[in-house]
């Protein structure tokens, strides 16, 4: 059975905003991702990071997008979430869904609503399937979603926002997941794989370090995780 985080009631034009999903979703994506509300995302068979479109800035209006996840089979994955800012008061159609498997049979895991939400455990699915849902509708803050996702054999995932100050210990092994860009100076390895990074200087900027934020359209591609030290 699913969670739900601040769930609330919806205005009277829900009705039109839920059949503007269905339209929106049968638009053409690349796969793995389908509807117009999309951001840089990098899909990969073991980890990948997810944004929704205008990211880092606000979303727009009555917007969708579907992210669909596979990773091997016997494998399970778990989410991690940098960002999470959504508009205040209305859940019904301003959120993000996180579902077990994908199309017809999935299941949801948890449903978010509402700004500056603060999510500091791993996310976790039942089966090597998940669905990532957003959604929104009319609205006037937010600065909408920013995740990464990795299979739970890597359970020191981080996202692509992490500091090194985020960490007390003098030295850390982190995974970071495919999508981070990367620079030569700091590790090897390239953007969309997911590699290890190890820091012995925990004070560092960014460990990953930084999101891609490309200036083309949206995209998504497959990558490999890896590691890098």
């Amino acid at each position: 059975m699913g969670r739900a985080v601040m769930v609330g009631r919806g205005p009277t034009g829900a009705a039109v905003l839920v059949l503007s999903l269905l339209i929106l979703l049968t638009a053409e994506g690349c796969r793995g991702q389908k509807g117009d509300g999309c951001g840089p995302s990098v899909l990969g068979p073991s980890s990948g990071t997810l944004s929704s479109l205008g990211y880092p800035r606000t979303y727009p209006d009555n917007s969708v997008c579907e992210w669909e996840i596979t990773v091997p089979r016997g494998k399970r994955i778990h989410f991690r979430f940098a960002l999470l800012d959504l508009q205040d008061g209305d859940c019904q159609v301003n959120y993000l869904r996180l579902y077990n498997g994908i199309g017809h049979e999935r299941k949801e895991i948890v449903k978010y609503c509402g700004s500056g939400q603060k999510v500091d455990e791993l996310i976790e699915s039942s089966g090597n399937q998940a669905t990532v849902q957003f959604m929104s509708g009319m609205h006037g803050t937010g600065r909408g979603v920013y995740l990464s996702y990795s299979t739970t054999e890597h359970p020191d995932l981080i996202t692509c926002l992490d500091k090194g100050s985020d960490f007390p210990e003098a030295e850390f092994s982190k995974y970071c997941p495919a999508g981070c860009l990367t620079s030569t100076e700091q590790i090897s390895g390239t953007m969309p794989n997911g590699y290890r990074e190890v820091s012995l200087f925990p004070r560092a900027p960014l460990l990953c370090p930084g999101p891609m934020i490309p200036t083309e359209p949206p995209c998504c591609g497959a990558g490999h995780g890896g590691w890098a030290s």
